[in-house]
């Protein structure tokens, strides 16, 4: 099975490149964090053409990390147009893995990506081929929560389940309450959202990191650069590591332990809709 978390939030700022990072550094760790269905793939999609954090210089790379085969990708996504393509080369990519092998991709969305996700139908049946898990890391002010309202209502049935990030970097649990006091937040937790804090990384330790994925850190005590990392950042990027992976491994357990029901109506299709890899033509 191959499932797609897409992490949206539709805002720059609020960390969706850094949660999209810590993903999939948790998806690489399926023994550590003992996943149900661990993933012998693993695709990352880097579709932010403006802030390309997770797979620019520095970033993600093809390699294989323990059982893991990494592979990545790089483009904007701005119209639908873009989308379907982008729909188009990851079907290519993913009709090669095996079978019977888990896989997992890991889009990280770029800021104003719902624009196109509202103006084209194809744009959600591509999201819904790839078995979407949505992440909607929220920000802390209004704007945020209406953006993930308007998904809810344009698209009910294909946002009626997902996970609700909240980045700590941005402060502590009452920092976010335009989400804590919102009727978005009752709908979302109504119908099958959940929540997932995400732990601080020690902040100037982030910013030494910049686009070096966390276990390229840990395994070679240094930034992609050469940069040395001290005692002390290395122990801050194993600390976070466990703490943020094993929060983001109960989304996996969770998306994996759930098959949402199909939708009924073709302008709402449910998330993984699609047993199995639709063939690229028919997109």
């Amino acid at each position: 099975m191959i499932k797609t978390y897409f992490v949206d939030g539709d805002k720059g700022g609020v960390g969706k490149s850094f949660t999209a990072r810590t993903l999939a550094n948790m998806l690489m760790q399926a023994e550590r964090f003992h996943l149900p269905h661990p993933a012998k793939r693993l695709l990352v999609v880097d579709a932010d053409g403006m802030n390309q954090d997770v797979c620019g210089p520095g970033g993600f790379v093809d390699e294989r990390v323990g059982n893991c085969d990494v592979s990545t990708v790089m483009r904007g996504i701005e119209t639908p147009e873009q989308w379907v393509s982008v729909g188009n080369e990851v079907f290519g990519l993913i009709q090669g893995w095996p079978e019977d092998e888990e896989g997992r991709i890991v889009f990280s969305l770029p800021a104003g990506a719902g624009l196109a996700i509202a103006r084209a139908g194809e744009v959600t049946e591509v999201m819904a081929a790839l078995n979407a898990v949505h992440v909607w890391v929220i920000g802390t002010d209004h704007e945020s929560v209406r953006q993930l309202q308007d998904r809810f209502n344009q698209f009910p049935k294909f946002y009626e389940r997902g996970f609700v990030v909240l980045n700590m970097r941005h402060g502590t649990r009452d920092k976010f309450a335009h989400w804590n006091n919102s009727g978005t937040r009752t709908q979302a937790l109504a119908s099958g959202w959940r929540e997932i804090e995400l732990p601080v990384l020690t902040p100037f330790v982030a910013a030494e990191l910049s686009r070096t994925p966390l276990h390229h850190a840990e395994i070679n005590k240094a930034v992609n650069g050469g940069k040395r990392l001290g005692l002390g950042s290395l122990i801050a990027v194993k600390t976070f590591r466990g703490i943020a992976g094993q929060r983001l491994a109960e989304m996996e357990r969770e998306a994996v332990s759930k098959e949402p029901e199909q939708s009924e109506e073709p302008d709402a299709p449910a998330p993984g809709r699609f047993a199995v890899r639709p063939d690229i033509k028919e997109i």
